[in-house]
């Protein structure tokens, strides 16, 4: 099974493009030169890091990242589009060295909250959930990937068109996954006697008056 379009180039592509996002709400107090000075240090985590990571040494970006992500949560807010490029970053880094749950965490993160502060079919949300979609699929977990793929898909029909490119990958992705198995359960037959003991215990439950209404019935 191929599957095209690999987490890391979208991974890019999804800090490009939310570095042209504009804030949403700044968690720390605007204080001149000292906010100006925090930010020009976070730009410089975030592009060692990345930096790292375009060279094939991921391991050598997570120190970066980790302290790029830290900053922002406290300078800009967790749902700020520069707190969410160094939370796809250290995901990036930590997916690619092996760490992958702390990694699932940060790309849920990343998705969840452009969900839910630009809604299904923002440009962001997109990216995001294709991320989560390709970590999912690399490590072969189905189950969590097909409602994701599905979502995806009906996203960027709406947005992009049933034959864009982005609809048409999405449409493979679904088409390639493996299905689950429904199996059948063979249901033994009970037999007349069970059958008889069975509607004598339903009638039993239904005839038991709660214990509220009882004290309610009789004062």
């Amino acid at each position: 099974m191929a599957w095209d379009g690999g987490t890391k180039t979208r991974g890019l592509l999804v800090a490009l493009l939310l570095c042209a996002a504009a804030p949403l709400q700044a968690q720390a107090p605007y204080v001149p030169d000292v906010t100006e000075a925090r930010e020009k240090e976070w730009r410089k985590l975030v592009a060692a890091a990345q930096a790292a990571y375009s060279a094939g040494k991921a391991a050598d970006g997570i120190d970066n990242a980790r302290k790029a992500l830290a900053l922002a949560d406290e300078l800009f807010g967790v749902d700020d589009p520069r707190a969410l490029i160094s939370a796809n970053d250290l995901a990036l880094q930590l997916d690619s060295t092996g760490r992958f749950r702390e990694a699932e965490g940060l790309f849920r993160r990343v998705f969840d909250s452009y969900l839910r502060t630009r809604a299904e079919d923002d440009p962001n949300t997109q990216l995001a959930v294709e991320n989560l979609i390709d970590f999912y699929i690399a490590r072969k977990r189905y189950d969590a990937a097909v409602p994701l793929a599905d979502y995806a898909l009906a996203s960027f029909r709406r947005t992009t068109g049933a034959g864009s490119e982005r609809s048409r990958r999405m449409e493979r992705i679904v088409a390639d996954m493996p299905k689950p198995v429904v199996r059948e359960v063979a249901m033994e037959k009970p037999s007349d006697a069970q059958s008889a003991d069975m509607a004598a215990e339903a009638v039993e439950k239904a005839s038991v008056t709660p214990k509220d209404e009882e004290g309610a019935s009789n004062p």
